[in-house]
Parts: structure tokens; sequence; C-alpha cells
């Protein structure tokens, strides 16, 4: 029984210990430059509560416990500048990529924080702290764009990428592991900017964690394509939309109707822009200065949203691994609830009315007509690319190792019997010298023989003869 008992307790024991680590949010006292307060003014969760800065002020946070600081998440209610970040060890180069939603981890855990200001009237929002361990989910992470996008979404407004698209983000940057790069064609810093946190939420709750980029048109509403091109110069918005295709190389542009949707002439501006790009971006004579730094581009493949023809309707009821089994059209539903500020709008998301986010055309291709209701019908994502390249580049260099071993073997073989060879040789040489010496030497043996034979005949002889001469002297 006490066996049991231990056995148990020692299961329980590594189950805990095997759990993530939550991280837990700090408490602070944050010492902004004319007053120390505690952590509330710029922790509420309201992105209209602000402060601006001023250039060259600091902004210092101490945890109020004897928890270290491990992570900071600090939100911007205005474009950012390159900013830096003072820690006990030292300091760390943020506002890098503009990130407004900011989430700067620091490796070495410390106790107290410097915001440094980079320029005038920087206006804050949010100022969050974390220990070590795992972020809630509400904090974004994000990576800067892509290099290489498998599907680019063009989107006249934030929000739009959910309520045309909204189904695109979570079936194939979530369900496919596929890099999808999100480009939106207004910003809304000169009309409600709180839609620039929105539509950062929106993204986040998709299931996108690469950071989008907007290419700062004006928002105007255009009630026709006709008075759009009135109020935007068609070539500049063409000129833009181009520099993203060669920028991000998409093998998949997907944008707005060109009937503008429910009839929103910048939607349609936007895909006359985007049509027209599609060209623009295979010809090295428009734009050179584009293709001075990224270089032309010819897009595999593009849909335009509710497209008569060549149509494909997602699949967007189906659960996705990762999100929870949420479908896509769960997800995206979600994600538009993030858009606070446009609640108020009759358009909905949904895969069953005359403005469904699953319905679309190919409009352009280069790899042959769908045979199915996938965008990537006819493509391998990036990753997948890599993945292969890196498999036959990884077959090459065991070929060329295999081959180098085969090489090095047979030069050792060669070097061994050009030794034995050189050995044998060597052993005959030697072999016949000594042979030719023993026949020398056999000889010289011989001479010396005979000659001491013939020395002792010749003694004979003279005592033979001297024999003779005393007989005859008797």
């Amino acid at each position: 029984m006490k066996k049991l008992f231990f056995a148990i307790a020692f299961s329980f024991m590594l189950a805990f210990c095997s759990l993530e680590v939550s991280a837990a949010e700090l408490n602070a006292i944050v010492k902004l430059p004319d007053a120390t307060i505690d952590n509330g003014l710029l922790s509420d969760g309201n992105y209209s509560t602000t402060r601006v800065f001023s250039k060259d002020q600091q902004i210092s946070i101490t945890a109020s416990d004897e928890s270290k600081i491990s992570g900071l998440y600090i939100i911007w209610n205005d474009p950012v500048k390159p900013w830096t970040l003072t820690t006990n060890e030292g300091t760390i180069e943020c506002g890098k990529y503009g990130f407004i939603h900011e989430y700067i981890k620091i490796d070495t855990p410390s106790s107290r924080l410097l915001i440094n200001i980079p320029a005038n009237n920087m206006d804050i929002s949010e100022i969050r702290i974390f220990s070590e361990g795992e972020l809630p989910s509400d904090v974004q992470v994000w990576n800067p764009p892509c290099e290489k996008a498998d599907i680019m979404l063009v989107s006249s407004h934030a929000d739009d990428e959910i309520l045309f698209f909204g189904g695109i983000i979570p079936t194939y940057a979530v369900g496919r592991n596929a890099t999808i790069q999100v480009v939106y064609m207004t910003e809304f810093w000169s009309t409600t900017p709180v839609r620039e946190h929105e539509k950062l939420d929106g993204l986040w709750e998709s299931g996108l964690n690469i950071y989008p980029v907007c290419l700062n048109f004006y928002d105007v509403y255009s009630s026709s394509l006709a008075q759009a091109e009135t109020q935007y110069s068609l070539d500049a918005l063409t000129e833009n939309v181009t520099e993203q295709l060669r920028r991000f190389k998409p093998q998949v542009v997907v944008t707005h109707d060109f009937n503008g949707e429910y009839g929103h002439g910048f939607h349609m501006i936007t895909a006359k822009a985007v049509s027209l790009a599609l060209e623009a971006a295979t010809d090295s004579s428009k734009y050179p200065d584009q293709v001075s730094k990224y270089g032309i581009w010819d897009t595999p493949k593009t849909y335009i949203h509710l497209y008569e023809e060549n149509k494909i309707r997602l699949d967007l009821r189906q659960p996705i691994t990762g999100m929870n089994n949420q479908t896509a059209l769960d997800i995206a539903k979600a994600a538009y609830k993030k858009h606070v500020s446009q609640q108020w709008c009759w358009f909905y998301v949904s895969d069953d009315y005359q403005y469904s986010c699953a319905d679309f055309g190919l409009y352009r291709t280069k790899v042959g007509i769908d045979t199915n209701n996938d965008m990537l019908c006819n493509l391998k994502t990036y990753a997948v690319q890599k993945a292969e390249e890196e498999s036959i580049q990884a077959s090459i260099a065991e070929s060329i190792s295999q081959s180098e071993s085969i090489s090095r073997y047979e030069e050792e073989s060669s070097s061994i019997e050009a030794s034995i060879k050189a050995s044998s040789e060597a052993a005959s040489i030697a072999a016949a010298e000594n042979e030719k010496n023993n026949k020398k030497q056999a000889g010289n043996t011989i001479t010396i023989i005979l000659a001491v034979l013939f020395v002792a005949a010749i003694i004979i002889l003279l005592e033979s003869w001297h024999v003779m001469i005393k007989r005859k002297q008797r």
C-alpha cells in the first residue's frame, strides 16, 4: 500500500513538473517624467486612454515585489520610430519594425526598466510587464513582414480582410502552415486611430503573427470606380501594389470584387490597381527603382472575391487543429468582433450570403486551372519547396560524400597497390642484386681456391725439384 502511495505521489509530481509555467503579470511602480504612480493608468485595456511623451523623456518601471521583469509589452498610439529600452544588463534596440503592439523579451530578467522616448509626441496607450513563463494569449508577439508570401491579401481597409477574406488566414496560415502577408491600402492614423489597433487584434485573433504592411493612402469613401479615380491616383496605387508584389513574391494574390462587393468605389479601384500591378510587376521597364531592389515577379495565381469565372468555394466549416478545433468561419466571426468601432455596420461575416467570404474566382493563372476548391492547387508552399530543396541538397551532399569516399578508397587502394608494386620491384631488384653479389662472391671464392691450388702446386713442384737436386748431389 505504501509503495502504491509513493508511486501515485511520484506520478503527480512528474505531471506537475511537466506543466508549463505561465508568466505572471507583475505589479510595478511607473515613474513618469512628472509623477510616480501605480501601473493602472497605462494598463486599463483601453486604447483611448493614452499619454503623450516628448523627445528624450524617460519612463522608469520597477517591479514592486521581488520578482524580476522578463518581458515588456508596450502599445503605442502613434507610428513607431526606433527606440531603446535600458535594463540592468544594458540597452535593447526596439521599434525596428514599427510594431505599435510590441513585446520585448528580456533575456536576463531585470528589476528595473527605462523606456527612452525617441521622438516628439510619442503617444503610449498600454504598458504591461511580465515574469518568465508562457505569455497570456492577448499579448501579441509579432514577426516582421515575411520575405516570401505564399498568399498575399490586398485589403482596402482594416476589417475587409476578415469580412471578405476572413476564412483564408485560419485555413491556410494555421491549417496549412502557409505564409500569409496582409497588405492594407489605407491608414487610419489621420482619421480613426483606434482602427490601427483593431486591425492587429483582428489578425491576431485569426491566427496570424506576421505584421501587416500599410500603403498609407488616406481613407475616403467612394460610391463608384469613377469617383474613386477622381480621389486617388490610379498610377500611384498601381505602383505601390507592384512594389509589394515584387517585394513579397506571392504565389497567390487575393483581393476585392471588381464591383466593390456592395459597391464601394475604393474596393473597385483596389481590384483594378491589383490587376494592373500583376502585369506591371513582370515588366522591368515599369518602376525601375523597384526592379533594382526586388527584381520582377510574375504571380502564379490571382483570386478575385466573388469573381464569376473559374469559381472556387472554400470549405470554412472544418475544425482547424491548433485553433481549439474551431472552424475557419468561427474564427473569422470572432476576429471581426475585434473591430469594435465597426460593429454598428450592417455587413457581417458569413459564407452563405451575397458577400460570402468563401467565394472567389481564379482571375489569372500561370500554373493551370484549379481542380479543387483550394487556392494552393497546383502549387507548393515556400516551406515545402525549401524542405524539398534541402532534401535534394542533402542527397547531393551525401552522394558527393560517398563519391569522395569512393575516390579516397580508390586513391588509397591505388597507393597501396603502388606501394606493393614498388616494394615488389625493390624486392626483385634486391634479390637480383643479391644473386649477382652471391655469384660474384662465388666467383671470387673459386678464384681464391684456384690461386691456392696453383700456389700449392708450384710449392709441390719446387719441393720435388729440390729433392731431385739433392739426390743427384749424392
